[in-house]
């Protein structure tokens, strides 16, 4: 189980409709070169099935990382933070879960509402790859110190 603990892989669900936004994500992240399992939705009730383990998503794992488009076919991301608050789920900020909010909105009153969702981090579309794998690599770090069996492997 040790080594196991050592190697886990983070979590990360990526919501994401766009199939060019996902894909550069997807790059992005194989670049990085780090240890990752990534799990793409394409709507709000796909994300919140996730979340939750509901239906197929029965078996999912809880996801370290969040990587949240806002404008979403059947929503907004704003809705699947604000559907997983209300069930009897606990919140995904604390779970330990990052929240990243993706958007090409500038809207204030979007990022006022973010930060009363406890979202970690907003970037605005189109989304510059080392700001966004500063996010994920600054993640990763919290992760393995949150973890005291994984402290010694600190990359």
């Amino acid at each position: 189980m040790h080594s196991e603990s050592k190697n886990r892989p983070m979590e990360i669900l990526l919501v994401e409709d766009g199939w060019t936004d996902a894909r550069v994500t997807i790059f992005a992240l194989r670049r990085s070169r780090v240890h990752h399992r990534l799990t793409l939705v394409r709507s709000v009730s796909e994300a919140t099935a996730f979340l939750r383990r509901e239906g197929i998503f029965s078996r999912a794992p809880q996801p370290d990382l969040l990587l949240l488009d806002m404008m979403l076919p059947d929503g907004t991301g704003l809705d699947v933070l604000e559907a997983v608050k209300r069930s009897n789920v606990a919140d995904v900020n604390t779970c330990g879960t990052t929240t990243v909010v993706l958007t090409a909105s500038s809207d204030p009153e979007l990022r006022a509402r973010c930060d009363e969702l406890n979202v970690h981090d907003y970037m605005k579309k189109p989304v510059c790859e080392e700001d966004f794998m500063r996010v994920v690599r600054d993640h990763k770090k919290l992760m393995i110190h949150s973890t005291p069996i994984l402290e010694p492997v600190l990359v």
